[in-house]
């Protein structure tokens, strides 16, 4: 399996943006567990046009902070949802939020650097 968080690249960031880095990680913290339940839910009401915006916005933040193997899980959501369906997504998204877990401890571990 696919590494949740990618550590060089974020060693990379934290690197650039100093004491900052911990604001921007929080924020992922507390704001990607509500998207994985928003999209879970879109995926249970075969909602493609949710599934595809939440897994983009997922995607986009994930690989902002090095989390490469959450945004390219969430691509692959993406390009479900983006072709109208919402088939096999309910599979991704459970590996995802085993992913997410995975990424959530190494993040913390982070911050208390």
């Amino acid at each position: 399996m696919e590494e949740a968080i990618k550590m060089d690249a974020l060693v990379e960031l934290r690197n650039l943006m100093g004491d900052s880095l911990d604001d921007v990680l929080q924020t992922y913290i507390d704001y990607i567990p509500g998207q994985i339940d928003e999209l879970d839910q879109a995926v249970l009401k075969d909602d493609a046009e949710s599934v595809f915006n939440l897994a983009h916005k997922m995607k986009s933040s994930s690989s902002s902070i090095g989390a490469l193997g959450i945004a390219r899980l969430a691509e692959q959501i993406e390009l479900i949802g983006r072709a109208g369906s919402t088939e096999g997504t309910a599979e991704l998204v459970e590996q995802l939020k085993g992913m997410y877990a995975d990424a959530e401890v190494l993040l913390r571990e982070q911050l208390r650097k």
